[in-house]
This record gives C-alpha cells, sequence and structure tokens, in this order.
C-alpha cells in the first residue's frame, strides 16, 4: 500500500519518511510497503498508515496539477481531508490519528460489537429496525449512509444479530457482516469520544483554504465546527451520501477519490450518473486520470 506512489514521487516520498520521523512507535512505510508481521489490519496500524498513505497520494495529485474545489473524507478519510483543507497541519493530525486508533481499540475491548452492511432497503426502514431492536435492549444503530441501497449498522453483537434477522424479513437482499473489530460510529465508542473531545480542545484548527464537507452535518466546516465534529464522528454515523449530494447540488461534477481502491468512487457512481469519477492511489491510476481530464 503506497509503495508505488512512494517511488514515482518524491513529494510522496517526502512525506513518508516525515511520518516515519515523527512516528516513533513503529515503522510506518515497512507496515505500509511489507506488513512482514501482518498487521495492517489491527485498528492501531490501519488509522496511522492508511492517513499517510491518503496524504502520499494527494501529494502527488497535487504536485500533477489538480487542485480541488472542495473536499470530503470518509471515516477515517476525514482526517486526512482536514490536513488538505488546511484545518490542521499534518504533525498535529499524525498524532490525533494514532490517539484516535488508540482510544477505539480501548472502547471496543470496554464494549464488544460488530458492524454490517445492508443491502436494498430504504434508510428510514433500517432506522425502525434498529430502534425496535435498541428498545428491546440490544443497542444497533444506523452507522453509515453509504449510498442509495447501502447503509452499514454497528452496535452489540446481539443486536447487530437481531436487527439482521428482522432486516431480512422486511426485504433486505443482503446483509454482510464486516471484518471490523469494533462497533464503531455507533454510543459504543463514547469514551473514545469523550477522551479525543479533550484531546482536540487543545490542538490549533485553522479555517479552511479549501472548503471541506463534514461527514456529521453533510455541510460545510470552519475550523472550530471541526474540533466540535471530531469526537461526534466516532459516535456518530458518517453522512457520506448526503455529503456528496450536497455537492452535487452545489455544482460539482468531478469527484476524485485519493487513496486505497476505489470503494467510494462506486458509492458516487451509485448517488449520480451524472458526474465524472476517478480515483488516484498509484502513477497507474494518476496518469489515467490526468489523460481523462486532459491535464
Amino acid at each position: 500500500m503506497g509503495k508505488d506512489i512512494f517511488e514515482n514521487y518524491e513529494e510522496s516520498r517526502n512525506l513518508f519518511n516525515k511520518a516515519n520521523e515523527l512516528f516513533e512507535q513503529w515503522d510506518i512505510k515497512e507496515v505500509c510497503f511489507e506488513d512482514p508481521n501482518a498487521v495492517i489490519n489491527q485498528t492501531e496500524y490501519t488509522q496511522v498508515a492508511l492517513f499517510t498513505t491518503n496524504l502520499a497520494v494527494y501529494e502527488a495529485v497535487k504536485k500533477a496539477g489538480i487542485e480541488p474545489d472542495a473536499i470530503i473524507g470518509y471515516s477515517l478519510g476525514e482526517y486526512s481531508a482536514l490536513v488538505a483543507s488546511g484545518i490542521l497541519n499534518f504533525e498535529d493530525a499524525l498524532q490525533l490519528v494514532e490517539l484516535r486508533s488508540k482510544y477505539m481499540s480501548e472502547a471496543t475491548k470496554l464494549n464488544k460489537g460488530a458492524m454490517s452492511a445492508v443491502l436494498g432497503l430504504d434508510k428510514e426502514i433500517i432506522k425502525k429496525v434498529c430502534e425496535e431492536v435498541t428498545s428491546e435492549g440490544n443497542l444497533v444503530c444506523v452507522a453509515n449512509d453509504n449510498c442509495p441501497g447501502q447503509l452499514v449498522i454497528s452496535g452489540t453483537k446481539e443486536g447487530i444479530e437481531l436487527a439482521s434477522e428482522k432486516l431480512k424479513k422486511v426485504g433486505a437482499k443482503r446483509i454482510i457482516p464486516l471484518n471490523v473489530s469494533g462497533a464503531f460510529h455507533s454510543p459504543l465508542m463514547q469514551v473514545a469520544s469523550e477522551k479525543l473531545e479533550k484531546y482536540v480542545a487543545n490542538l490549533n484548527f485553522n479555517d479552511p483554504k479549501i472548503p471541506i464537507v463534514s461527514n456529521v452535518t453533510a455541510d460545510y466546516m470552519d475550523g472550530e465546527e471541526a474540533r466540535k465534529n471530531i469526537p461526534i464522528q466516532t459516535m456518530q454515523g458518517v453522512c457520506f451520501r448526503e455529503s456528496v449530494e450536497r455537492l452535487i447540488n452545489d455544482g460539482f461534477d468531478i469527484f476524485i477519490e485519493i487513496g486505497v481502491k476505489k470503494t467510494l468512487a462506486n458509492f458516487v457512481g451509485k448517488i449520480s450518473k451524472n458526474v465524472k469519477i476517478f480515483n488516484v492511489e498509484d502513477k497507474k491510476s494518476l496518469d489515467k486520470t490526468l489523460a481523462s481530464m486532459e491535464y
């Protein structure tokens, strides 16, 4: 992950090197490029690795001459977006991401949970089922609104199991358990949220140089709103569909996913058929995007 971009772009290489200098707990480049100990899927490694890779790819994109008019992230990706927008500097955000992963790992140990993707049902139906199961004593909630027909639920393992059974009965096409270590974007992350709130109180948040849309509100945010939203985002769902729709309504018609794979590009494609969508994760995909955009 990120090795190709590291080898081909000096700006990306400089960012990876800077991250390794700042972060002494483990070797970011080793985990991203080789992962000899197979730790990349553990939360405390995943978040820092993805954050750094996302911004390394962004450095290559900027060097190629692509300048965004607005930015949106998704869950952890919002932290990369905060740096790209100018709200946070790289050093502060790297430390914040490391603490976020630590706090979330601690929360998962205190409150065991799970997450599942629900395909083929309206959000209001899913929300109603989650409320029913929660009222019966097993917490479950809508975590992420990805795109039409695909939402994610999060909660206790029992809550997820009960909700899944009910959702199948009311017409869900598929329920797909996610390979995650806990109930992220749910009230089970309250401990992590409270610790993040205390930590960000002492960080410097600037107003954005590039407009950025919040996961929490699906609206543009300034520096102080970002400070408030960071702990909330840990406990609440990601309003990705609503955020993309906000940008489309504001006239945006070209979306470029920056980072590993093209999951978000696929979401955007299901949200609207009237926009151009690209993804950049390495030199090949960047060259393809540049050619298609005639840069």
